[in-house]
């Protein structure tokens, strides 16, 4: 009867160990101890990863590029519990950048040197316009018999040209012109001889007007020439005069006083009939906007009267609108 009592008592004691000791042991394993960190890197056992879920199929790369090695995820800085294990996160993936191609500008060719249609013409300075009208004025050189009987003379006139078509450039050009020169010695005796008296001075106009083909020809786009030729009809009118001097009371702002004054009379006035006149000529043309031009330009010009010829070399500088 001791016997059993006995060893009761130590399967009670056997078992009391048994039960302390495994409640001892169970902290230590669910509880990690706190991991120290330490500034310096120190080589530390990794622990096992986990194994990683398979990723989607990654879209195709174009050819030229190759995609980077895929990078391993950093190590954790926390062991997990083995019962609450998960994947290690995983970096994303670089950015794709797509290569630019240089692709040079493509030089434009410079406007042809004659014209095509009216875009071609729009190129330059110069728009196309049918009508453009011009005023000009200059100096006149007497040539031939003229230059023994006149002076170097001016001129001024107006007109317009037409060109039919932007497709050519070829215009119709009408001009009014007027004319005027002095006489020279030569005439003033001539005319006395014929009128028999004394013939101080004299006085030639000119006026009329001309039709002629004009051909533009461009240099640049802001500069251009151009031919003239053609024909016109013009008259002459000559005034002989002759200064007589009279004694009288001449006054001005000062006061009053006698002297002498001149007073001239007309000896004569002789006026042509209508006589046909053939010019050429060349002339060059600039640009300041599209809707205005100056020109510069120089003809020659034949009056062919009954007795004599009469050739006038006009210089001329104009606008154009």
């Amino acid at each position: 009867m001791k016997r059993d009592a006995r060893t009761t008592v130590a399967l009670c004691l056997l078992a009391a160990s048994v039960t302390a000791t495994a409640q001892n042991a169970l902290p230590d394993q669910t509880v990690p101890a706190p991991e120290q960190r330490s500034p310096w890197p120190t080589a530390k056992p990794q622990p096992t990863p986990a194994p990683q879920q398979s990723a989607p199929p990654a879209p195709a790369t174009p050819p030229q590029q190759s995609s980077p090695p895929a990078q391993s995820a950093p190590p954790a800085q926390e062991t997990a519990p083995p019962s609450q294990s998960a994947p290690a996160p995983q970096s994303p993936p670089p950015p794709q950048y797509q290569q630019y191609q240089y692709t040079p500008p493509a030089t434009s060719a410079p406007p042809p040197k004659h014209w095509t249609d009216q875009s071609t013409y729009e190129n330059y300075g110069f728009q196309y316009h049918p009508f453009r009208f011009h005023i000009n004025g200059g100096g006149t050189i007497t040539q031939r018999a003229n230059n023994t009987l006149l002076d170097n003379g001016w001129n001024a006139g107006l007109g317009l040209t037409w060109f039919p078509s932007s497709h050519l450039p070829i215009g119709v050009r009408v001009d009014g012109t007027y004319m005027e020169f002095s006489g020279r010695p030569a005439l003033l005796s001539d005319a006395s001889s014929t009128y028999g008296t004394r013939v101080d001075e004299a006085t030639q106009k000119m006026w009329g007007g001309d039709v002629d083909l004009e051909i533009d020809l461009p240099l640049s786009p802001y500069v251009r020439m151009y031919l003239l030729a053609g024909g016109g009809w013009y008259r002459q009118q000559t005034t002989y005069r002759q200064r007589n001097y009279y004694k009288g009371l001449l006054c001005d702002w000062w006061g009053c006083e006698y002297g002498y004054y001149g007073v001239d009379s007309i000896v004569a006035r002789n006026t042509t009939d209508w006589h046909f006149a053939k010019n050429a000529g060349v002339g060059f043309e600039f640009a300041m906007s599209s809707m205005s031009s100056f020109y510069v330009e120089a003809r020659y010009m034949r009056l062919n009267p009954v007795d004599a010829h009469s050739d006038f070399l006009p210089i001329r500088v104009g606008l154009r609108f």
